[in-house]
């Protein structure tokens, strides 16, 4: 395996790297709450450097407890957490809202942080709020995480095994049509099966999985089935894998790294190499920012940090993988993707 690790480290120096979902901004504003400053640099420069991590897609993401009362408020609260947190980094690390910025950060040698809203419950029921967010720098929404809001059903949570139905809502309908001609990114990722199928009647350009896996591998409903991946794929989106244990479908560590890699294998098969990509949601740092303490290590995730991707790919070139089609994988489907859809 030595010589495949070598070889992988070899990509992550050549390729850029694009991970699609990573609830960075709630983090740093849980940890600048328990007295934390340079959370970027403490927690991820590092292992995002190594992994050759060029752009990170960053989530504005509420829990339950916060909704509805204090939505906006923490929506803006975290927002304001990762302006504040990039300050410290700013030679390295930028936000970035535009084709031409993420190819600047690329050129440049840099991260760039792409920021995006995971459900649009704080939107209640006035879409036009979308614009006040693009200005803020948001360039992407999924419509739901994994509960009912007003613009349609959340799929279940990745803990759960259960179909939720319903469809989106006229509201949801808008918030599609909104997001598209404010050239922001539209991600299906915790959205139930109904709401899938309502997405694909009204969207007009290719939208993502930011982070979603294959439920032939792994049968979870926040995967997707062969028929969504087949239709996501024919419209020109990218899904993002998923390292989360639940949603691969294995314990963290090697077999959970393996089991990441029969998904993207499944969909290398099912919809070509120009539609998989990184999504990796990894969540045990967020759940020990809002905890105030660490917790141990690899709780929920299959790999320990971006740092492990480099274990990935060398999984992948083991199952004898192109070296061009993981290329692909690690960041030019997403890079493309993002290019076509951002102004």
């Amino acid at each position: 395996m030595e010589k495949y690790y070598e070889e992988a480290c070899r990509l992550h120096r050549t390729y850029p790297v694009v991970d699609t979902h990573l609830d960075l901004a709630a983090e740093i504003y849980y940890r600048r709450r328990n007295g934390e400053r340079e959370v970027i640099r403490s927690h991820y420069l590092e292992p995002l450097k190594k992994a050759g991590v060029r752009l990170v897609v960053s989530s504005v993401f509420l829990e339950n407890e916060d909704l509805p009362a204090r939505g906006l408020e923490l929506t803006l609260g975290q927002i304001a957490a990762l302006y504040e947190d990039l300050e410290s980094v700013k030679e390295e690390v930028r936000l970035v809202r535009s084709k031409s910025e993420i190819l600047q950060v690329i050129e440049e040698g840099k991260i760039g942080i792409l920021l995006y809203m995971e459900g649009l419950d704080v939107l209640t029921w006035d879409c036009s709020m979308l614009r006040c967010f693009y200005e803020m720098g948001v360039r992407g929404a999924s419509l739901t995480w994994s509960r009912r809001n007003y613009l349609g059903e959340g799929s279940c949570t990745a803990s759960e095994y259960r179909q939720v139905r319903g469809g989106l809502s006229e509201l949801g309908k808008e918030a599609v049509r909104e997001l598209e001609a404010l050239h922001m990114f539209v991600d299906v990722s915790h959205l139930n099966d109904d709401g899938f199928a309502d997405l694909t009647g009204v969207a007009a350009k290719p939208f993502i999985a930011s982070h979603s896996n294959a439920r032939t591998i792994h049968d979870n409903y926040r995967n997707l089935t062969d028929d969504q991946i087949r239709l996501l794929s024919g419209r020109g989106g990218v899904m993002g894998m998923n390292a989360c244990s639940e949603i691969v479908g294995a314990v963290p560590g090697p077999a959970g790294i393996s089991k990441m890699c029969d998904h993207i294998e499944h969909i290398i098969r099912l919809a070509g190499p120009e539609h998989v990509g990184i999504g990796l949601d990894l969540c045990d740092a967020y759940y020990a920012a809002r905890a105030k303490k660490e917790l141990p290590a690899q709780r929920d995730d299959c790999l320990k940090d971006h740092s492990d991707l480099i274990l990935l790919t060398a999984e992948l070139l083991r199952r004898g993988v192109r070296e061009e089609d993981i290329a692909r994988i690690l960041g030019g489907n997403f890079l493309r993707y993002f290019c076509d859809v951002l102004e």
